[in-house]
């Protein structure tokens, strides 16, 4: 459910910021989803300038839910205040990261697919660790809030886990775990 609610309220800001972006103002009416603005004319390539760490809203106070390393290339949609989103080609969560740390792409940087996400997560809740990066993929183990898991990689929005213990690495929604405090 946590993660049905992130999505939301990233989608409900993206439409929020999208609206904004194009100057939709109240007296405007979308009649029909055909009248909706096309998000595509609204990206824009940008480059990192520094390590950034995506999160899930516009604030330091929103998890962490990526960290991408300098001159990576992003897609800006829109900014809430100093912040800007950015959407995934490869099928990632959308993101904000701050406004300081990127600047306008001048086409010279080739894209990063998959941010930087090497290091040690914990769960923040109850949660399945699956053999495949997807919900189509068997449960191979169950694991409860505040578990430890060290991540090697990032796939389509899914952390691959290797165990301490020797078992068969694993995957875990990315949207269920957070960096852990060191």
């Amino acid at each position: 459910m946590t993660r049905f609610k992130t999505f939301v309220a990233i989608g409900l800001t993206l439409l929020s910021v999208s609206f904004g972006a194009i100057g939709c103002k109240d007296k405007e009416k979308v009649s029909s989803p055909k009248d909706l603005p096309d998000l595509n004319q609204n990206a824009f390539p940008y480059v990192t300038v520094e390590k950034t760490k995506v999160r899930t809203g516009p604030g330091n106070e929103f998890r962490t839910i990526a960290e991408i390393p300098p001159n990576a290339k992003v897609t800006v949609v829109g900014r809430d205040g100093d912040w800007a989103l950015i959407v995934s080609k490869k099928g990632n969560a959308p993101g904000f990261v701050e406004l300081a740390a990127v600047k306008p792409s001048d086409g010279s940087v080739k894209e990063t697919l998959n941010p930087k996400v090497e290091g040690k997560y914990e769960a923040v809740g109850e949660t399945n660790v699956r053999s495949g990066p997807g919900l189509k993929y068997p449960v191979v183990a169950k694991i409860s809030k505040g578990t430890k898991l060290n991540v090697v990689e990032e796939e389509d929005g899914w952390l691959r886990v290797e165990s301490k213990r020797g078992n068969e690495p694993g995957y875990v929604e990315a949207s269920a775990t957070k960096p852990a405090s060191q």
